[in-house]
């Protein structure tokens, strides 16, 4: 399966995504990044382990090839959440993804704007897994509307981030679950603690999505 190039339109920006159709999926997970202009390996490998489950996925950076590379935009909390909005209302014009059950995989500089944008599409959202990060930065009144089951996962040495998902567990602890990766660092900088994350955030996907059975074939 070849992922397919595409371009979302964010106000003024273009945004890069890699859309991946198997067969017969059983949802979509959105996978936003902001770390940089290029989607990195990992972020692709967090992509493919989704897709193994039977999930498409849609890989987007968050951060345009046309914004200042100076302007600290992966810092930018109301800007990313539009922008993870105005993909998610893309998705919802497309016939063939529109049915699909759909939900996000986010991690660092996302996080916080991952959590905001659930929190509004709650009605489209079914599921939200955030590695690393500071999610209380999405702030008391996201947090506290937030509808979707939602798993944090922090590095054991990530005290500063671990910090931060119990004070966004408190505003949104019917729905809020938190993880912590043994040995880990803030980054999962070694190779099998990412891997570790990733496949948890599968099991999560799976348990929370993955009942809807799958919506027939679909075709790129």
């Amino acid at each position: 399966m070849i992922p397919q190039e595409i371009g979302i339109v964010s106000g003024r920006a273009h945004l890069y995504a890699s859309l991946a159709l198997p067969e017969a999926p059983r949802g979509l997970v959105l996978l936003p990044q902001a770390g940089g202009v290029h989607p990195g390996c990992r972020h692709e490998y967090a992509a493919r382990v989704q897709e193994q489950q039977g999930f498409a996925t849609l890989l987007i950076n968050l951060i345009s090839f046309r914004d200042p590379q100076n302007g600290n935009l992966q810092n930018n909390v109301p800007l990313l959440t539009q922008r993870i909005l105005d993909c998610l209302a893309w998705l919802r014009r497309e016939a063939l993804l529109a049915p699909l059950p759909c939900s996000i995989l986010a991690s660092g500089e996302a996080v916080p704007a991952a959590l905001r944008a659930s929190a509004q599409r709650d009605a489209q959202v079914s599921a939200l897994v955030c590695r690393g990060g500071l999610p209380d930065q999405a702030g008391a009144f996201y947090l506290e509307t937030l509808e979707c089951p939602t798993l944090l996962l922090f590095g054991a040495g990530d005290s500063h981030g671990q910090a931060s998902g119990r004070r966004c567990q408190e505003k949104a602890r019917r729905h809020c679950k938190i993880q912590i990766i043994p040995d880990a660092d803030r980054e999962f900088t070694a190779p099998p603690h990412f891997e570790t994350t990733t496949h948890i955030a599968s099991q999560w996907l799976l348990s929370h999505i993955g009942h809807f059975g799958h919506i027939g074939h679909v075709e790129p």
